[in-house]
């Protein structure tokens, strides 16, 4: 099974074992999709066919595997279906009668032993409708053990995604025990329709930066750091050819690839790609991912940014979005935070392990990139993380505090200030999405290691200041008498009087950021008169100290 042509849900749910795709949870629900096949509206015939190795044997009714064929969502686009859509499945239950539906079949199979699992749609043109036939065979003779069929099935419901499915529901089961070993996925018939372009990663996005002469850029891989001597190459296109640039390997737990290369003196646009090579059992095998650095837009009178911010998923994959922005032409994108929230694509969040937290938010990050990839594909853009994307309702960094989650996931823990999540994971999250930002000012990283990003940004004759003042705020509760009854950092207590409070000792930005965005306000006042003027203004209103001297 080649990882691009596929998508799984969840992310950290489906790996590869012997060649073969383990589901290695039983839960509820857990899809492999087949990206690059579909059921169309033509009126053929079709055949899928897999072998099942069940592991976790409940021998329960509620539970099964099997296919889903027709899977749809609100939106008619195959990513769409591939997170969310429903359809009709058909397989064998855990009891071992098979299903169509809930049509069920009145003698049992023997779940002993490796099964071939084959459905085979037939239209009925007399009837207009469709006819489905669900049978179990012995993968080694051919022998069929059991077999259903269903008739009278609307052609409009087999329309859609075809997939894998996983589904344990069952009181009692064992949530952690492997379910199911799947292998040898054949997918056919008029009825397919086949896109070889449907496919994601193993590339899959990049974001960059251009700053003062540097060139940052973090490709975004699926997890491919396991395979051994894989490659990831940063090439550019110089007169029809392409020419490397930097060579580099994947980080492992956040899955990118980052490339710095200074005295950047390209004028014009410049077209580059990421090439990943993976040896693979059988070849070696290489893939692309292509984009433009585009070249400062310092002649303009100005300069255009498209800003976003609160992404969810209730409108992925979101193409009205990519289509309209487009439209505008802008130089840069910049996305101010919660870029993906704890819903995001159903199944809410896993926090442990970290291995597999981080997947769970990969799986979040790849769709938020699957939607708007092709806004910052040919431009600069800048992400900073805000509360939901380190999975937090509201978030005070207390200086990268380690927050107390023996209190709960909820407001008790976050209200005491700092980071729920463990450190590794929060500067997993944060190299996915500051890693491609111009070099921190000062790069010491604040409590728990956690690292930093703050910097400014030059681009197109604009200096930008990219402040992340979460990670160093006070949290209300640890400043404020127990009377004023804080609850999710906001006062409670109608009755508290805040007056008495307005000179307390809290942080904003933290002493050494705090420090650089006061010398850049400075700067700016001395290069740009009432502008920087009314940019240390906002700083001084912002809260950071005006007493404090800058050179």
């Amino acid at each position: 099974m080649d990882g691009p042509r596929f998508w799984g849900n969840r992310l950290q749910d489906w790996h590869i074992r012997d060649g073969m795709a383990e589901c290695d949870v039983s839960d509820a629900n857990r899809t492999l999709h087949c990206l690059t096949h579909q059921l169309t509206e033509t009126n053929g015939s079709f055949s899928i066919r897999v072998r099942a190795n069940v592991r976790n044997k409940t021998k329960s009714p509620e539970d099964y595997i099997g296919f889903r064929i027709g899977a749809k969502s609100d939106f008619e686009d195959y990513r769409s279906a591939a997170v969310f859509g429903e359809g009709i499945d058909a397989g064998v239950k855990l009891d071992g009668h098979l299903f169509v539906g809930d049509e069920i079949g009145s003698t049992a199979v023997n779940l002993s032993n490796t099964l071939e699992l084959s459905l085979e749609g037939s239209y009925l043109a007399e009837q207009q409708q469709y006819q489905l036939v669900i049978a179990a065979k012995n993968p080694n003779s051919g022998q069929t053990l059991q077999s259903m069929e269903v008739v009278g099935i609307n052609p409009d419901d087999l329309e859609g995604n075809i997939a894998l499915i996983a589904n344990y529901q069952s009181e009692g089961h064992q949530v952690e025990t492997p379910s199911v070993l799947f292998s040898d996925w054949r997918i056919e018939g008029s009825k397919v329709n086949a896109d070889a372009g449907q496919t994601y990663g193993p590339i899959c996005f990049a974001q960059y930066t251009l700053d003062r002469g540097i060139l940052k850029m973090t490709a975004q891989l699926a997890p491919i750091e396991k395979i051994g001597g894989h490659r990831v190459e940063l090439e550019i296109q110089q007169g029809g050819q392409w020419e490397t640039v930097q060579q580099t390997q994947v980080e492992p737990l956040s899955r990118t690839a980052h490339f710095r290369v200074g005295d950047w003196q390209y004028k014009a646009d410049i077209p580059y790609r990421i090439t990943v090579t993976l040896p693979l059992k059988n070849a070696e095998e290489e893939y692309h991912y292509e984009g433009t650095i585009a070249a400062s837009p310092v002649e303009a009178e100005q300069l255009k940014t498209a800003v976003f911010s609160c992404n969810s998923h209730y409108g992925f994959p979101n193409n009205e979005v990519v289509e309209h922005v487009a439209k505008h032409g802008p130089d840069m994108a910049v996305f101010l935070g919660d870029q993906i929230y704890e819903s995001h694509g159903g199944f809410g969040v896993q926090r442990s392990p970290v291995a597999k937290a981080s997947l769970d938010f990969l799986r979040k990050w790849y769709m938020f990139g699957w939607s708007y990839r092709d806004i910052f594909r040919h431009i600069p853009s800048a992400f900073i993380p805000d509360d939901h994307d380190v999975y937090h309702g509201n978030i005070w960094g207390e200086g990268g505090a380690d927050a107390p989650v023996e209190k709960g996931w909820n407001y008790n823990s976050q209200d005491e200030g700092g980071y729920k999540m463990p450190p590794e994971w929060v500067n997993m999250v944060q190299r996915c999405l500051t890693s491609n930002l111009p070099d921190p000012y000062d790069p010491t990283p604040v409590k728990q290691d956690i690292s930093v990003y703050y910097t400014d940004w030059t681009y197109g004759g604009v200096s930008f200041a990219i402040i992340e003042d979460r990670k160093f705020k006070t949290a209300p509760k640890n400043v404020l008498p127990e009377e004023a009854n804080v609850l999710n950092g906001f006062i409670q207590n109608r009755e508290f009087d805040i007056k008495d409070y307005y000179d307390i000792d809290a942080d904003l930005l933290g002493e050494t950021a705090d420090f650089f965005f006061g010398r850049l306000g400075l700067r700016l006042e001395r290069s740009r008169g009432d502008e920087g003027r009314a940019f240390t203004n906002q700083l001084l209103h912002a809260g950071y100290s005006p007493g404090r001297q800058y050179p």
